[in-house]
């Protein structure tokens, strides 16, 4: 006999700071993309210090492809988008009243995030 199986959704709401989206964007930058990202370029002027300080400000980041000449277009709405699939996936990092420690998030996690952000599934790796 079979047993059935019943699936229940749950909906999270989270919420990220401008710190959070600029911690994940340094792990993507420093690891987590980089074996098929070669290069992030800033699209206009600096928002902030670095590359990595740019998606949280509404900045936008042109991603290289590493072993091509196309590149990829990355914003806020995207990145967001992304985080929002990652957890409807169910990769996901433990959620505490609404926030999330980035410090849970490692390379693959940042890698997950900005794939999905950038083409809504998982492409690489």
């Amino acid at each position: 006999m079979s047993k059935k199986r019943f699936t229940v959704r749950p909906q999270i709401e989270v919420n990220l700071t401008q710190q959070d989206i600029d911690d994940i964007m340094v792990t993507a930058l420093e690891g987590g993309i980089n074996y098929w990202c070669r290069k992030a370029e800033v699209l206009g002027e600096y928002l902030g210090e670095t590359a990595s300080d740019q998606i949280s400000r509404g900045g936008i980041l042109i991603l290289h492809d590493a072993e091509s000449a196309q590149t990829w277009e990355l914003t806020l709405g995207k990145f967001l988008n992304g985080v929002k699939l990652y957890f409807e996936q169910g990769c996901h990092v433990q959620v505490e009243d609404n926030a999330i420690d980035t410090c849970d998030i490692d390379a693959g996690d940042a890698d997950c995030i900005i794939q999905l952000a950038i083409f809504e599934e998982v492409v690489f790796g």
